[in-house]
This record gives structure tokens, C-alpha cells and sequence, in this order.
């Protein structure tokens, strides 16, 4: 009798183990970010709502892929998710380069009611013809300008230097324009090129840039909030596909709650980082020349905007704001 019982609750075990399933998900971002905690928190949705039966396995934070790669390996079914900043999709999904146009929100807020409408649900929609699926649309923080060489205030300042873009993002054809030298650089491999004078300016956030120690390299921040880029939480649609209707249901809405909690870890993480920056008087410079820059930048959106759709949601936005404000004590 025993015996029997043993044998029974093998095979309930083994069967149990049969069904489980693990998604392998990345982010070029380390373990704490709040994208990774975000993905992170997804997991534990799953594990607590289908009991362990599906959950996130492999979060790999912190890869030392490229962003294109991953994408690459999340279309091919490689890799089952990935968060990427939605520039490394413009080259294979052209609505994603609407929101990552600079100065093409108003506002945070402004970036925030867009995606949460109309905008944010074709953009998700967009991508299922190039094999991918996408859940949820995350902060990146504000774009600004940090380099090894010289604050960038104003449009010259960009002239002959080299900037940093990753594969697929379609902007470095405007800042080309404007007098730039585009370089292709994975993020794992920032720090080395601004060390070795590889590159010479960075888009980023502060947060990003003290986090992950680009001060020792770039010391010069400008704060200029040119671009409210998201970032993206993308699925393999293959192995969407495999899951079942409701084990799809449980994914998505889980996505979806994550993105609330997500921005509000996220503000938290750039009101720390300003005021770490302040702590450890980082120099940072609030004279950008933001007309200038948004005039140069706004007759140049048709060099990436060319399909009708895009032109059409870049219509309904509204562009430009008033200076961003400057923390007390700075002049």
C-alpha cells in the first residue's frame, strides 16, 4: 500500500514537472533596475497564479549582448523575452519610431497619456508581423546628453563628434544632419569606448550614467530631456503561440500591471540619482539650448518619418516645453 502511494505521488510529481513551463527572459540592464524588477515582479505573478506551473526562470540581467541581438534571438525563439529599448526596433517595426523622436512629447505625463492610448496599443500591435509579441511599455528615464569632452548646449556642440547609437535605432540619421558622427556601440560596451575616446557623447539617463559609473569616463552631463524614449517588453510570438489562451490571458495581464509600479519605481530611481548627483557634486549643466535643438531636430523628423502612420501620430503630438526645472542651489 505504501509503495503504491509512493509510486502515485512520483508520477503526480513527474507529471507536474512535465507541465511547468519556464520563460527565459533578458535585459542588458543589471539586477535593481527597475525594468528588472518589473520583469521580476511578472514572475511572481505567474508563479502565484498558475501554482509554480508557469513562471520567468532565467531573468539574465545585465546581458552582455547587444540589445539588436537579443531581438534577434527573441524573433528566432531563442530567447522567450527580452526588455530593449524600442530604438533597437525601428529598423523592423517604423511605428516604434514615433515615440523615440526628440522633443516629440511635452512632457513625461504627456509620453505616459500617449502610451497608455491609441498610440501605445498599435505600437504593441505593430509587432506581431516581424514574429514578436509586446506586453508592456516601460520608462527609460529622460534622454540627456553626457561626453568626455565638453558639455552639449547647443547644436555645434554636437559638430564632429562621435555619438554612440545601438543597431537598428533610425535617429542617427538626423543627428548625421546635424553634424554628427553616428557609432554603433552595444551597451556592455559603453564604458570601454568612452574610456578609450572610442566615442566621444552618450544618450542616456542620469540614472543610468551614475549607476553604472559613466561619470569617471564622461564627466560632462548636460541636463537636456531632449527625448522620452520607452522601452519595451518583448515575447518570442512563437512561443506565445505555444502557450494556451489562458495561459496567454495570465501573461498579458500581468505585463500590464507591471507597468504602473514599474514607472513609479523608476521615478523614484532618477529622484535618487539627482540627488546622489548633487551629493557627490557631479557637474551637471543646465544651459542647453533647448529651442535651437528642438527647431533643428523637429525639420529633420522627415528622415525617419516617411510612412503615413508614423506621419499621422507625430501630427497628434504635441512638441515642445519650457525649460526643465533646476533642482534648488544650482545657478
Amino acid at each position: 500500500m505504501v509503495v503504491r502511494i509512493v509510486i502515485a505521488l512520483m508520477l503526480a510529481f513527474q507529471s507536474s514537472a512535465a507541465m511547468a513551463q519556464m520563460l527565459r527572459s533578458a535585459d542588458t540592464l543589471p539586477f535593481g533596475h527597475p525594468t528588472v524588477q518589473s520583469v521580476e515582479s511578472i514572475g511572481q505573478s505567474l508563479r502565484e497564479r498558475t501554482n509554480g506551473r508557469l513562471y520567468i526562470g532565467d531573468l539574465g540581467a545585465g546581458a552582455a549582448s547587444s540589445e539588436s541581438f537579443l531581438v534577434a534571438q527573441v524573433r528566432l525563439g531563442k530567447l522567450d523575452m527580452a526588455r530593449v529599448n524600442l530604438n533597437a526596433l525601428n529598423n523592423i517595426a517604423p511605428l516604434t519610431v514615433v515615440p523615440t523622436l526628440p522633443f516629440v512629447f511635452e512632457s513625461k505625463a504627456h509620453q505616459r497619456r500617449a502610451l497608455d492610448g491609441a498610440l501605445g496599443r498599435d505600437l504593441l500591435a505593430s509587432l506581431e508581423p516581424a514574429g514578436l509579441v509586446g506586453l508592456a511599455l516601460y520608462d527609460s528615464g529622460s534622454y540627456c546628453f553626457f561626453s568626455r569632452t565638453g558639455f552639449v548646449n547647443t547644436v555645434a556642440d554636437l559638430r564632429g563628434k562621435r555619438i554612440r547609437f545601438q543597431k537598428g535605432d533610425t535617429s542617427d540619421v538626423m543627428f548625421r544632419a546635424l553634424g554628427a558622427q553616428p557609432m554603433t556601440v552595444p551597451h556592455s560596451q559603453l564604458f570601454a569606448a568612452l574610456k578609450s575616446g572610442a566615442i566621444d557623447v552618450v544618450e542616456g539617463s542620469l540614472s543610468d550614467y551614475l549607476a553604472l559609473n559613466f561619470f569617471t569616463v564622461a564627466p560632462y552631463f548636460t541636463v537636456s530631456q531632449h527625448a522620452e524614449p520607452p522601452s519595451i517588453l518583448i515575447m518570442s510570438r512563437r512561443r506565445w503561440e505555444s502557450l494556451s489562451k489562458n495561459d496567454q490571458e495570465l501573461v498579458r495581464q500581468a505585463a500590464e500591471a507591471s507597468v504602473e509600479s514599474q514607472r513609479t519605481l523608476m521615478d523614484a530611481y532618477e529622484a535618487q540619482a539627482m540627488a546622489r548627483a548633487s551629493e557627490m557634486g557631479t557637474g551637471l549643466s543646465y544651459d542647453f539650448d533647448r529651442q535651437s535643438f528642438r527647431d533643428a531636430f523637429a525639420s529633420l523628423y522627415s528622415l525617419v518619418v516617411r510612412e503615413p502612420q508614423q506621419f499621422a501620430r507625430v501630427k497628434q503630438l504635441a512638441v515642445g516645453e519650457a525649460e526643465p526645472a533646476r533642482p534648488k542651489g544650482t545657478k
